[in-house]
This record gives C-alpha cells, sequence and structure tokens, in this order.
C-alpha cells in the first residue's frame, strides 16, 4: 500500500467519524429539546398520530407513559400524563369488574 493511499484511507476514517459524531450530538440535542417540550404538547402530538378509533377503545395511562419520556429520565410521571389528559379533553373511566380484573383507561370526551 502507498503512503498517500494509506493517508487517503485515514482521511476518510476519521471523516465517516466525524460524521457520526455529529449526527449523534444533533439527535441528543433533539432528544433534549424533546424533552424539555410541555408535556401536554408532547401528548398532543402523539394523540394526532393515533387514529380516532383507538383512542375512543380507550387508552391506557401505562401505555401512553412508555411513549412519552420524562424531562430529566425514564418514562414521564403518571400525574403529570393525567392532568395532561385532562386537558386536552380527556376523561378516566375505570372498570372494576371484567375478564382481566380493574382498568382504568381514558377516553375522549364526546
Amino acid at each position: 500500500m502507498s503512503p498517500s493511499a494509506y493517508v487517503n484511507q485515514l482521511n476518510a476514517a476519521v471523516a465517516a467519524d466525524a460524521a457520526l459524531a455529529a449526527k449523534k450530538e444533533s439527535q441528543s440535542i433533539k432528544d433534549a429539546r424533546d424533552r424539555l417540550t410541555p408535556l401536554e404538547e408532547r401528548l398532543g402530538r402523539l394523540l394526532a398520530t393515533m387514529p380516532r378509533d383507538i383512542q375512543r377503545q380507550g387508552l391506557s395511562l401505562a401505555v401512553l407513559q412508555t411513549s412519552l419520556r420524562g424531562r430529566w429520565r425514564g418514562s414521564c410521571h403518571p400525574g403529570e400524563l393525567g392532568s395532561a389528559l385532562r386537558k386536552l379533553g380527556f376523561q378516566r373511566r375505570r372498570q372494576w369488574r371484567g375478564e382481566s380484573g380493574f382498568q382504568a383507561l381514558w377516553f375522549p370526551r364526546e
């Protein structure tokens, strides 16, 4: 291998590493910006992607919670998520009996 081919190979590797690092940095900035966006906005965007028929069947708090990141780490707090759902016009219905036991599902107000 000639010295110039080796140098070209090194330059290509450095450029690839720099591109990967820039991509990771932009993703971390996007994630941080998303976490600092108010929960109601993030929840509204998530609900906008869901078909209305699925919303009418009832949404589980646990499913929504895993789809939304918390402000600092992990999933968002269930109490904050419930408050945001109420502000967006949803109501909780508790089902104490049934095949699957206790359920608390969130439905859009009609």
